[in-house]
């Protein structure tokens, strides 16, 4: 009795590696056919899960291996978008092209925002970056002559090589993009930086003694965090074909957090799990008259109370049950 159970439980890392690859395949495999059974509403639903499972991604990063609070990414988001929007629609420019570009300048930001991190933690750091948000969302506001000011920019539809972007175009560049931030975090996060960052996040003591240069790795973590952010309101800008400042509030920055706590603080799969609840669940429950911010409340509560890592670590635990 004691060999066999030997052998399952030597048997388990593979078995559950193989379930694991088939799942994430399936996943894949859904995500991709998804346009051929859903209608337009539906789609719009699960490209905004997409943008937002970008976000989340990047702000995991800062959050979670970093250990940062940051609530200034809907501002990120937002700098993404207008940038975007802005380079495409008033300079001609591609629209792939001034997605990267927007991208890049908004990290530049980031790395500014990044310099209270650098002697500031845990709620003085949260009330800096929501300083900076409420500082960049009022430059938005305030240039009307490039961003429109509060009657916001209205979009055409993109073109790729000269192929305008539709509903279905716009989900399959959404998942190519979370897909490549999907690994692109994975990566990240298990080499040097992600190491570092997971150090410098349970002591920084610790991390200067082991020759970490915490001020480095926290201004890498908001740099990427802040891209992740940039790229996702580009694809956000032309989803909905209309931006103003006041899209981008704080009150989107706690959302943001909320994702990430949700799905589960230092996971990538708990990115994807948090973006999903916060977009699906309130559409459940839109049917129920004024109820559904009471309800998703409730719920946000229900998971902190009884699953403190997040929907990811509950799944995690479930997958690790004992075989009986």
């Amino acid at each position: 009795m004691s060999f066999a159970a030997d052998i399952i439980r030597a048997s388990r890392p593979r078995t559950l590696w193989s379930w694991s690859a088939a799942l994430i395949g399936l996943c894949f495999l859904l995500a991709g056919a998804a346009p051929l059974g859903v209608n337009g509403y539906g789609l719009y639903l699960l490209t905004l899960t997409g943008i937002f499972a970008l976000v989340a991604l990047g702000l995991n990063f800062l959050t979670g291996y970093a250990g940062q609070i940051s609530l200034c990414h809907a501002s990120f988001f937002g700098v993404g978008a207008y940038a975007t929007a802005i380079l495409t629609q008033k300079a001609g420019w591609p629209y792939l092209l001034s997605l990267f570009a927007g991208a890049v300048f908004t990290t530049a930001i980031g790395a500014i925002v990044a310099v209270p991190a650098l002697r500031l933690r845990n709620i003085y750091l949260a009330i800096a970056t929501l300083g900076f948000g409420v500082v960049l969302q009022k430059i938005i506001f305030e240039w009307r002559s490039l961003t429109g000011g509060g009657g916001g920019l209205a979009l055409t539809a993109p073109s790729i090589a000269g192929y305008e972007l539709g509903a279905n175009g716009l989900y399959y560049l959404t998942l190519i993009l979370m897909t490549a931030g999907l690994f692109g975090a994975w990566n990240v996060s298990r080499g040097r930086t992600g190491r570092a960052l997971l150090v410098i996040k349970d002591s920084e003591i610790a991390a200067g003694s082991l020759g970490i240069h915490s001020a480095r790795y926290k201004i890498v973590a908001f740099a990427i965090s802040a891209f992740y952010a940039a790229v996702a309101g580009g694809l956000f800008a032309y989803l909905v074909r209309y931006i103003n400042p006041e899209s981008f509030s704080v009150g989107l920055s706690i959302s943001f957090l909320s994702m990430v706590v949700i799905g589960g603080l230092g996971t990538i799969g708990g990115s994807i799990l948090g973006a999903a609840f916060y977009v699906i669940v309130p559409e459940l429950l839109r049917g129920i008259k004024d109820a559904p911010g009471l309800i998703f409340g409730l719920l946000l509560v229900v998971v902190m109370v009884f699953m403190p890592q997040g929907l990811w670590g509950m799944l995690r635990r479930l997958g690790r049950r004992p075989l009986r």
